[in-house]
């Protein structure tokens, strides 16, 4: 959660709520109505953050983050959402396939963002971001909404502000610069993993706002551990927009998959 995101803005909306926000593009100026697919690499959203100079922008960046050491835009994995931390996963060297840890009596050893090379360097050098948005679309395949592709909201459909990441890539072969971004997600909240979703959103408290997307001092683990005292859980609205197409279930997760995953408690 996300692979679409949906935002729908008046003009001037954000800077009514970041009086000091810049807006050199026009962004805000003419407002927004657009859904967003990240699998898709190619779309723009708007994203507000900091260069580094102590000010704030808002401007679209495509909607996949694309590190600097890929090869080509759009990078070829999925990047558009960046896990807090996730179960790592194991060679069976037999068989060669990949296995969560769990599944061959060990630990469940997970690894955070800190380590994986997509997120690592922007997580590190305080890239932040926070992206508007009024709806978050997944596929659930479990739980209440199982079946279904879902939308997330406030009941009002009212602007949220997710915490993620930018990267601006540079292609080295032609000086283009592409500005990039992802969504920070973790364990999901509850009603989300109710509905069927794994993992959720990292939404923060409006009070951290300011020192996420300008504090650069912080370390890596001391921005891990602001994020996670920081999140909060917002009024989120389950609404299904469309059946998914026959033969979801072969997605769907196992009673024993369902059981060993993570909920948000708020702590």
């Amino acid at each position: 959660m996300c692979s679409i995101l949906t935002v729908k803005t008046r003009p001037g909306e954000l800077v009514e709520l970041f009086p000091d926000l810049l807006d050199p593009e026009g962004v805000d100026g003419l407002g927004a109505e657009l859904r967003v697919h990240g699998y898709l690499k190619k779309e723009l959203a708007p994203v507000i953050f900091s260069d580094g100079d102590g000010t704030l922008q808002v401007r679209k960046k495509y909607f996949s983050l694309c590190p600097d050491w890929a090869k080509r835009w759009p990078f070829e994995f999925e990047t558009y959402n960046a896990r807090l931390s996730r179960p790592k996963r194991n060679k069976d060297s037999s068989s060669q396939n990949s296995l969560f840890s769990d599944e061959r009596s060990e630990p469940i050893v997970n690894e955070n963002i800190l380590s994986v090379p997509s997120f690592r360097d922007p997580f590190r050098r305080g890239q932040t971001c926070l992206v508007p948005l009024t709806g978050a679309v997944e596929s659930c395949y479990f739980g209440e909404s199982a079946g279904h592709v879902v939308r997330f909201t406030l009941a009002d459909e009212s602007l949220i502000f997710a915490a993620g990441l930018w990267n601006d890539w540079v292609n080295i072969a032609t000086g283009e610069v592409i500005p990039t971004f992802t969504l920070l997600t973790d364990d999901p909240d509850p009603i989300v993993f109710r509905n069927g979703h794994d993992r959720g959103l990292v939404v923060l408290n409006s009070e951290a706002w300011k020192q996420w997307l300008l504090e650069r001092k912080m370390s890596g683990q001391d921005r891990l551990s602001f994020v996670r005292k920081n999140r909060i859980e917002p009024a989120w609205v389950a609404r299904a927009e469309r059946a998914l197409k026959n033969g979801w279930q072969k997605r769907a997760p196992s009673p024993s998959d369902i059981s060993q995953m993570k909920v948000w408690s708020g702590s």
